[in-house]
């Protein structure tokens, strides 16, 4: 598999975004500087591999003082081409946003961005960079306030690099983060995949209705003719709904477990684990583990629907040809709906066995 790992991380300038990737990846992977935008305006990918598992790092620029709407511009920017419209190798996989926990206070432009970011379906954790700088309790005050605005999200404390001005402090944090890494690659399938899936039939439905409507303004045949075509290709498409889906279900679960175990991101229970260190092959047989509840679990999504596409309306027959397809688009959308509802189904059934 090609598949490449999309993470991003974002967050004001000053917070460490560069020191945190270097800490989680273990090698230079971004420059590193202290309280000056090193960024450059935009969302730079960062390419490397981890374990042979390509990885690109999207780091943002700076969110400065003066520059609001335009680093919000370029984010917007980012969002278009990664949207549920795109397969799922164009989306963003993990998504961190960094605030600086020894500044000791959250600043709204902090919760417009995260909420920006889970209204594209996004799942986001939180890192409290320079954790070390402040006290459990204050740590504890921030996770509070942060969750008050934002329900239910993640907020890990991090200390990304062993030195503090009162001197030496040890790094913590990786552990969280790769933990939650992991429990976030099944919430962003169910908040994604399903949407994704019904962009997939949306457009088959779409490209069903151009090439309905090129034919019937074209073809020499009769009313009845034109009604049994547009009833039989409508049909194939409701009978190719389910292929569809689990088509972009399949290929998508599989990426997904290719990212954990190339990334090494265990269940709970086992990073938890004393074991600082787990064998490559073990983790790679973990990883596959994991992901199989998923695997299994899209094969029995095999939907039976039996609308009906015909009108009796004969009047003008352009505008018969207009109704019909008008009939199956509701027809099609109600289709879809349940789909949704039972891929989304699926996915939280899934997440409950492998994560209990």
């Amino acid at each position: 598999m090609n598949a490449r790992y999309n993470a991003v991380i974002v967050g004001q300038t000053g917070v460490g975004k560069s020191t945190l990737i270097n800490y989680l990846y273990g090698k230079k992977v971004a420059e590193a500087g202290v309280g000056k935008p090193v960024t450059k305006n935009g969302f730079h990918p960062i390419d490397f591999e981890i374990n042979g598992l390509p990885v690109c790092l999207f780091d943002s620029w700076g969110l400065e003082v003066g520059k609001h709407e335009e680093w919000l511009q370029d984010l917007d920017n980012e969002f278009k081409q990664r949207g549920v419209n795109e397969p799922a190798d164009k989306w963003f996989h993990s998504a961190f946003y960094c605030i600086n926990a020894g500044s000791a206070r959250i600043q709204e432009c902090d919760i417009t961005i995260i909420k920006k970011f889970i209204a594209e379906n996004y799942k986001v954790s939180v890192i409290l960079t320079k954790a070390d700088q402040i006290s459990e309790d204050v740590e504890d005050i921030l996770r509070k306030e942060i969750q008050s605005q934002i329900n239910g999200i993640s907020v890990i404390g991090v200390c990304s690099e062993g030195k503090t001005r009162a001197g030496i402090s040890q790094t913590f944090g990786k552990k969280d983060i790769e933990r939650q890494a992991f429990d976030d690659f099944f919430d962003s399938l169910i908040l994604r995949l399903p949407l994704r899936c019904k962009n997939v039939m949306e457009q088959a439905c779409e490209d069903w209705v151009e090439k309905t409507i090129a034919k019937a303004k074209t073809t020499e045949s009769n009313e009845f003719d034109i009604d049994n075509e547009i009833t039989n290709t409508a049909e194939e498409l409701q009978n190719r709904m389910p292929e569809l889906v689990n088509n972009e279900i399949k290929k998508t679960l599989e990426m997904y477990g290719f990212f954990n175990t190339h990334l090494g991101y265990l269940p709970p229970a086992e990073i938890n684990s004393s074991k600082e260190e787990v064998e490559t092959k073990e983790t790679v047989d973990s990883g596959v583990n994991v992901f199989s509840a998923y695997q299994k679990a899209y094969i029995n999504i095999m939907w039976k629907f039996s609308p009906k596409f015909r009108s009796r309306i004969r009047n003008n027959f352009l505008d018969c040809i207009d109704l019909i397809i008008k009939i199956c688009r509701l027809e099609f959308s109600v289709i879809i709906e349940k789909y949704v509802e039972d891929v989304t189904d699926m996915l939280e059934t899934a997440k409950l066995k492998v994560t209990e």
